[in-house]
């Protein structure tokens, strides 16, 4: 049968690290898009992109297309961030259209919840955050303290598993395989180390893997995925009581929010998928 060794995982987490050309490519075209976008603009002043989420905590493997940058706005003149916000997303969005002449319908969109911009490129899947430097008025959301602590988040996973980041890495790649964008690599990162967090055996990627899988088990199942008390103390976040949801998985960042909420069959099924692949890798 095909089952993989632990030499086998350190084997292809090896393979999966970033090359220093794959490093400098990315480099190069965060550098190109700052100087594009800083003629192109008209109305906002571009403060700087930086990597963010994966990208920056290295998760990001060879021969992935997903790239996750930051576009930082300075202040603008008039204070109103829902005029603002407004206005950024649609030079961001117009930018990219006339650009790289995009068909709208399948190469673009915008994830409110996160309030980013999502692009598909020839080289890369584009995740945009877009954010201010400060916080604007009639703003509810903050999400630059969010995304700080999202980045604690992984920051602390990583010291307390020393696997969890070539977990991470395994995880995506073999996600991206199949195809199933639909989980994103936040959802991946709260249900891996909830389920280290909750049964923790040992260091080896069979096991991370099982852990992953019995937390995919927990949410189909309805139980809530949050974090221990402990990990709220270390990141100082106070615990938020959420009404009961068929499918629960809490924000750590921001836990007003139940990201899962909005899961329905389609969803649950792209888990179901990922799981069963996960399955193939590791039984014996």
């Amino acid at each position: 049968s095909m089952t993989l060794t632990e030499k086998d995982f350190r084997k292809i987490v090896t393979d999966l690290e970033l090359t220093k050309k794959d490093k400098e490519e990315i480099n190069e075209f965060i550098i190109n898009l700052t100087n594009n976008l800083k003629l192109k603009l008209k109305n906002l002043e571009l403060l700087e992109i930086k990597k963010t989420s994966s990208t920056l905590n290295g998760v990001i493997y060879h021969g992935s297309k997903n790239l996750n940058l930051m576009i930082v706005f300075k202040t603008p003149v008039i204070n109103s961030y829902p005029l603002m916000n407004q206005a950024a997303i649609n030079e961001i969005w117009n930018y990219f259209v006339f650009e790289y002449n995009l068909d709208k319908t399948n190469q673009i969109s915008i994830n409110e919840q996160t309030n980013s911009i999502n692009v598909t490129l020839e080289n890369y899947n584009l995740t945009l955050d877009i954010r201010f430097e400060k916080e604007l008025n009639y703003q509810t959301n903050f999400y630059l303290e969010q995304d700080e602590k999202r980045n604690n988040f992984v920051n602390l996973a990583v010291s307390d598993f020393n696997l969890f980041k070539n977990t991470l890495q395994l995880i995506y790649f073999y996600r991206d395989e199949a195809g199933l964008n639909s989980i994103n690599d936040y959802l991946i990162q709260l249900l891996l180390y909830y389920g280290l967090s909750v049964n923790f055996t040992k260091h080896t990627y069979e096991l991370y893997l099982k852990e992953f899988n019995h937390a995919i088990d927990d949410l189909i199942k309805g139980i809530k995925i949050d974090q221990d008390d402990e990990t709220y103390r270390k990141m100082k976040i106070e615990r938020v009581n959420l009404p009961k949801k068929q499918y629960m998985i809490i924000d750590i960042a921001n836990p007003k929010i139940n990201l899962a909420s909005g899961f329905g069959e389609a969803m649950i099924t792209d888990f179901r998928k990922l799981k069963k692949i996960i399955i193939k890798l590791i039984e014996q």
